[in-house]
């Protein structure tokens, strides 16, 4: 059966104060709408004007730089990790060959490459782990590369072997390692090679039997090799650049989708006005929590909640008013309803109705006369209502006991209309069935 009060007014006259910002929905009910995530948004902006200008530099505007950094920054340090295990063991295979090329110096190669070279990078690499700062690995993995070029060039120049100056090439292996297998960012390799090619330069003075028909050709081969390697640097690294782009890009869309369809969610489960949960997701939960009660054989008590002539309220002051009154009053009702379980709802026009999970009635009629108690404590004019000065509710309490025979959501539901029925007609502004202590 209907509960709505109807009674008419004539005249209108100014609205009371406005209402205040709706809060949000008691126990399960649906919190405020989740405002979208600026970062996100901003960032999915700065990825796609990013994509668009190509980052030819290999360099992307800072927010997004830092990000690049630190989601790759585990995996650039497992390359390096790896890189760091074999330079060792490779540059120590060249104690091979400076036994063969050097031999008059094999003695400093050894205590150079072994017992200086090795520990170096070992500590390094211990330091690797364990430093946050990304721009200190690229550069020790950088400072290892140089201090074999310098150990090379060293070797060369303090041999008096005729084969020292043809041994320079090297270097060529060298650079080809450090561009190609340890991979460092392409603006960090750069002045690397360069320094490496300087050393070779250094070195047609220092190292004994160079000449323009040897030196010209290692000098094309140190040249070709920094140059193809740098371009094969370049490209990795603006395609790995490009690719995370396009996956940040893909993450960052399913996030605002997600958001999106929480949202809708929200919005499908909440009433507009009010921001409790609308009758929908009332049925949904009550059916839900009505088969939980079951298996636990619980008592589910309901309130059903009408405002006292509310037509003749919103005759008088104006559907504004009426408005601003309904979300005053599901305030009230959301202030004294706060227990976790439980559901308000919006039930239509201005009727609300709120669930009590393992609640039996003689608590329930204490939590209504205290939700009664705060609407009348608003203090909100009604010049409409002829039996009392402020806006009131009534209000109709029922409890079933979920595994009774005849018990069901709807016998319960019905129940609660028919003491709201009571109480609209016992003289409104009261509770029904009455707690004992109010009887």
């Amino acid at each position: 059966m209907s509960c709505a009060s109807v009674m008419s007014g004539d005249a209108r006259t100014p609205t009371p104060e406005s209402a205040p910002a709706p809060a949000s929905a008691f126990g399960d009910g649906p919190p405020p709408h989740d405002a979208p995530a600026p970062a996100d948004t901003d960032m999915a902006e700065l990825v796609d004007q990013t994509l668009a200008q190509r980052f030819a530099m290999l360099r992307f505007p800072a927010p997004l730089e830092t990000r690049f950094r630190q989601d790759t920054g585990p995996e650039r340090l497992k390359t390096l990790t790896i890189a760091g295990t074999v330079v060792p063991f490779v540059l120590n295979i060249f104690l091979i060959s400076d036994h063969a090329m050097l031999p008059d110096v094999f003695d400093q190669a050894l205590m150079l490459r072994l017992w200086l070279f090795t520990p170096l990078c070992l500590m390094g690499m211990w330091l690797m782990g364990r430093t946050p700062h990304l721009l200190l690995r690229e550069l020790m993995a950088v400072a290892a590369s140089l201090l074999a070029c310098v150990i090379e060039i060293y070797l060369c120049s303090i041999s008096q072997s005729p084969r020292a100056a043809p041994y320079i090439t090297g270097l060529a292996l060298i650079i080809l390692y450090v561009n190609v297998f340890v991979r460092p960012r392409f603006w960090m390799a750069v002045p690397a090679s360069l320094g490496m090619l300087l050393a070779y330069a250094v070195s047609l003075w220092t190292v004994a039997g160079h000449n323009p028909a040897l030196s010209i050709p290692i000098g094309l081969i140190l040249v070709s090799t920094a140059q193809f390697t740098l371009y094969y640097l370049y490209t990795l690294e603006h395609e790995e650049r490009h690719n995370y782009l396009l996956a940040l890009r893909q993450r960052l869309l399913k996030r605002e989708l997600t958001r999106a369809n929480e949202q809708l969610e929200k919005v499908s489960r909440s009433d507009a006005l009010t921001q409790v949960s609308n009758r929908r997701h009332f049925d949904e939960f009550l059916e839900r929590l009505w088969q939980r009660a079951r298996g636990e054989d619980a008592e589910v008590s309901v309130l059903m909640f009408d405002v006292d002539h509310f037509k003749a309220y919103n005759d008088l002051y104006g559907h504004p008013a009426g408005d601003a009154c309904l979300v005053k009053v599901a305030d009230a009702l959301k202030r004294t309803l706060r227990r976790p379980g439980d559901l308000l709802a919006r039930y239509g026009g201005e009727e609300f109705i709120a669930v009590l999970n393992r609640t039996p009635l003689s608590q329930a009629q204490v939590v209504a006369e205290r939700v009664r108690q705060a609407v009348e404590a608003m203090g909100l004019p009604n010049q409409a209502s002829p039996s009392h000065p402020n806006v009131t509710m009534s209000i109709g309490v029922a409890c079933l006991r979920a595994q009774d025979p005849d018990a069901s959501t709807q016998r319960l539901i019905s129940l609660a209309d028919e003491a709201l029925y009571q109480a609209k007609n016992g003289g409104r502004n009261r509770v029904w069935p009455r707690p004992r202590e109010s009887a």
